[in-house]
């Protein structure tokens, strides 16, 4: 027991000494989760607050024009802003320009009289669009289809009240017909395999895909101690001594499993504190603290596993910087850390599944997004440490070669 209490005294002083490298594990993370929270907040959010301005100009004087302008405001996807009645159709365009504005709909002299059908420009269409060339086609009929709707709204409310006295006879709820009918589809959001029940956050998707990738980039600490150990004969005189490599391999693992314990706690209170003082959505914790634990541990094996064996295989720190970083770049981007996997083709996010930082972020995404527990962690958590127990077996192999080498 002493054995082990001296090494890990020892890994202790040179984590410190080597405070640069660990300082790196916290500001690196906790840099890209404020970045990437605040820069694709839109991206993610498009559904729920993201709109597109319209500029908008009313030349109808009539009641029926004014109805359907608020009629358009409830459109949350986009806002529209009124301009002055008398502008002509020239200035309106150079405003799209001067604004950089996609959109703008002209409500035409005849609206009133088109929507009652009292004649009068009837010929003549009551709404004009312009659009900015470089809007897609898809976003143009997103807008055309919704105007098109209110439109046809307004026209049957105005045919129901020409003929109200009929209904009115005939026993019919003329309001029950005007009422606007909710929306009967569900939307739900669907990840290959089914497994997406919700659509992440910018935060949600940040916060545990960047703590995911600097729990990883514990190679370059690990390495640089290792290597420097290595080298200086450490190792040789541990040996000496007995120190075996169980309390060896121990002595390494429990401080950077204390280390990755600290960026989780440090990256999670930045997403729910931090990332809203500067306008993001703050991060939902989830309700199982004990799925987080778990899914927050066996990343932590799993990185420090993968470090020691990349440590031992390495003859310098260049190397292992080199091979480490390598590594963690593929694995980031292949497992939805760099793009996020909802957005892959199929065939890449089969290929995302090969990759140890993927198992990791889609455990922390049923804990932070999905209110999963420790069961629904559970394939994550076990294919993590199946893979760091794989990674710590060669690093016993090697070090026992290079023991009896020495």
């Amino acid at each position: 027991m002493s054995k082990i209490r001296y090494t890990l005294k020892k890994e202790f002083l040179l984590i410190i000494r080597d405070i640069h490298a660990v300082t790196v594990l916290f500001v690196m993370p906790a840099v890209f989760i404020m970045i990437m929270s605040l820069a694709m907040r839109d991206l993610f959010e498009l559904h729920n607050t993201v709109h597109i301005d319209v500029l908008t100009v009313n030349r109808d004087e009539g009641k029926e024009s004014k109805v359907f302008l608020k009629a358009i405001e409830e459109l949350r996807t986009f806002k529209f802003h009124l301009l002055d009645k008398d502008i002509a159709t020239e200035k309106v365009k150079e405003q799209m320009h001067s604004r950089d504005f996609k959109f703008a709909l002209v409500i035409e002299e005849n609206f009133s009289a088109s929507v009652g059908k009292k004649g009068g420009g009837a010929d003549q269409k009551p709404l004009e669009l312009l659009v900015d060339p470089s809007v897609n086609v898809q976003t143009q009929l997103v807008l055309k289809s919704a105007l098109d709707g209110k439109l046809a709204k307004q026209k049957a409310d105005a045919f129901i009240d020409s003929i109200g006295g009929f209904l009115d006879s005939a026993g019919i709820d003329r309001k029950k017909l005007q009422e606007a009918e909710e929306s009967r589809i569900k939307v739900s959001y669907v990840h290959k395999g089914g497994r997406y029940v919700k659509f992440p956050s910018a935060v949600q998707q940040s916060v545990p895909a960047w703590l995911v990738f600097s729990m990883f980039f514990i190679v370059i600490p690990i390495s640089n101690t290792f290597i420097s150990e290595r080298g200086q004969g450490t190792l040789m005189r541990l040996k000496s001594m007995n120190v075996s490599q169980f309390s060896l391999i121990l002595g390494k693992m429990v401080p950077y499993l204390l280390i990755n314990a600290i960026q989780v706690v440090i990256m999670i209170a930045i997403g729910v504190h931090v990332v809203p003082l500067f306008g993001g959505t703050a991060l939902t914790l989830g309700v199982s603290l004990a799925g987080l634990i778990l899914i927050a541990a066996t990343v932590s094996f799993n990185a420090i596993s993968l470090a020691l064996l990349i440590a031992s295989v390495a003859r310098t720190t260049e190397q292992a910087t080199t091979i480490g970083g390598v590594l963690n770049i593929i694995f980031g981007a292949l497992g939805g850390i760099m793009v996020p996997k909802f957005v892959m083709p199929g065939f890449m996010q089969d290929l995302a599944n090969l990759s140890p930082m993927s198992w990791g972020l889609e455990g922390f995404l049923d804990i932070f997004l999905r209110s999963g527990g420790v069961s629904d962690v559970l394939p994550e958590s076990l294919a993590l440490f199946i893979f760091g127990a794989i990674m710590l077996t060669l690093t016993v192999v090697l070090l026992r070669r290079q023991r009896e080498v020495q």
